[in-house]
């Protein structure tokens, strides 16, 4: 999917509407394990079979991060309404 790199939209911040260039952000782990998923890898380490049911992933595209930088107050807010996409590309 092909995306413009720059969007007139309204920004929250300031309260106006202007020219705001558009961010991908890419997920990046958390340094820390919850609770359960430290005793699920407790379980995995021994001889035992996997003590769940496998589950298969049933979608085949990540919904995309999309941040909009505002060129007025250099603020960053998120896009509302994101979307499914396999391939991503802005616009310049």
């Amino acid at each position: 999917m092909k995306f413009p790199a720059n969007i007139k939209t309204h920004c929250p911040l300031c309260k106006v509407h202007s020219t705001h260039k558009v961010v991908v952000v890419k997920k990046h782990e958390r340094g820390t394990l919850s609770g359960g998923q430290r005793r699920f890898l407790k379980i995995m380490k021994g001889y035992r079979g996997y003590p769940r049911p496998k589950v298969t992933p049933v979608k085949q595209t990540k919904k995309i991060d999309i941040r909009l930088k505002c060129e007025k107050c250099k603020k960053m807010h998120t896009k509302t309404k994101t979307f499914r996409a396999k391939k991503f590309e802005l616009q310049r």
